[in-house]
């Protein structure tokens, strides 16, 4: 038998329901055995008169009084507000079940109202023992509430933050190029000891900066071109003259601001999807300029586009990066250009130290 689980809204009036029919069955008990020592209809019809209204003043108070926004305070403001919210239910609770009481026998009220309010007051203590317990228990359900979804929020940014180191792992360099890279070496110690020592030293130099790259929010563009230079030394290893690197940065560039690897991601697809692809090679060229207080660099690759290009990790890493460090204004274009070429353009708000 399949079992139906209820739902917040239906977990809510039941429990309304049973905890206000528990008063009427708490104070018959109380009446008939230890106050009258009897039975008594009319004090039970007042007990159902007041648990009625009891259900709908808190009901109605908490749609207009309670917020789940203060949920979010101090434990000392809950602490507080729970107090007076318990002392101004039970007074409206009392003065809407003693108005047809004073209405019915108003002469009596006049003549006895001092009586009238010392009972009244009683009458407010009283019902403050019940409905104490009701702001209790739905104050503690959602402060346990806020504390799941604060428990959930904080598993679900350790998640992303797996989920972004991750991408960022995946993002550095391709294991092929370290593969095909430690191959090149390999034939170049038969060839040339002096040129594979060099090749290894920025191999071991350029592993480390992308092992490290992520500690870091921006580095200078001149760094970061060091970094990239490393890569395309260690890749004309494999293609020799069938791959031809331009740089052409604009000097008022050098000392701006980059996202460490940014343009060695950039870079890295166009060896990848461009140049590998290529039985004659061809170029890869890289170009800086400011325009309007933003820097555009621009990595331009013989090839072609494929489907796939803009989907990449680290085309969507590199979106993702430039926008959480410089927010919407920001851009990061594919584009094919002259017959077999493809540019990958990224443009931001111009950062230098002294900026930050």
């Amino acid at each position: 038998m399949k079992k139906t689980k209820l739902n917040k809204n239906q977990t809510y009036w039941l429990l309304q329901l049973i905890g206000w029919i528990s008063i009427i069955l708490v104070e018959t008990i109380n009446y008939r055995f230890f106050i009258l020592g009897r039975f008594d209809f009319n004090y039970f019809i007042q007990f159902i008169y007041l648990s009625f209204v009891g259900l709908w003043v808190t009901h109605f108070y908490k749609k207009a009084f309670i917020k789940e926004s203060q949920f979010d305070r101090s434990i000392s403001f809950l602490a507080i507000k729970g107090i007076s919210d318990t002392i101004f239910i039970s007074f409206i609770i009392i003065v809407l079940t003693d108005i047809p009481t004073i209405l019915l026998n108003f002469d009596e009220f006049q003549a006895n109202r001092n009586q009238f309010y010392i009972h009244f007051l009683g009458q407010i203590m009283n019902v403050c023992r019940y409905v104490v317990v009701w702001i209790i228990v739905y104050y503690l359900y959602h402060i346990m509430e806020k504390k799941s979804e604060i428990h959930e929020q904080k598993l679900l940014l350790e998640t992303l933050a797996k989920s972004s180191e991750l991408e960022l792992l995946k993002s550095q360099l391709n294991p092929h190029f370290l593969f095909n890279a430690l191959n090149s070496i390999k034939a170049l110690v038969l060839i040339d000891a002096e040129k594979a020592r060099e090749a290894i030293i920025k191999l071991s130099e350029l592993l480390r900066f992308t092992l490290n790259y992520e500690k870091i929010k921006l580095i200078s563009l001149s760094d970061e071109i060091d970094e990239v230079i490393k890569y395309l030394e260690l890749e004309k290893i494999r293609f020799g003259n069938r791959l031809e690197v331009l740089i052409d940065l604009q000097e008022e560039t050098l000392d701006a601001k980059v996202p460490p690897a940014m343009v060695l991601t950039l870079v890295e697809n166009a060896i990848k999807h461009g140049i590998t692809k290529l039985p004659d090679g061809g170029i890869i060229k890289i170009d800086s300029s400011i325009n309007s207080k933003k820097i555009k660099i621009e990595v331009t690759n013989t090839g072609t586009i494929d489907s796939n290009d803009h989907k990449g990790i680290g085309m969507k890493n590199i979106r993702q990066r430039l926008q959480g460090l410089f927010g919407e204004n920001t851009e990061l274009i594919l584009v094919s250009k002259v017959p077999n070429q493809v540019s990958a353009t990224i443009t931001y708000p111009l950062k230098y130290d002294h900026y930050e």
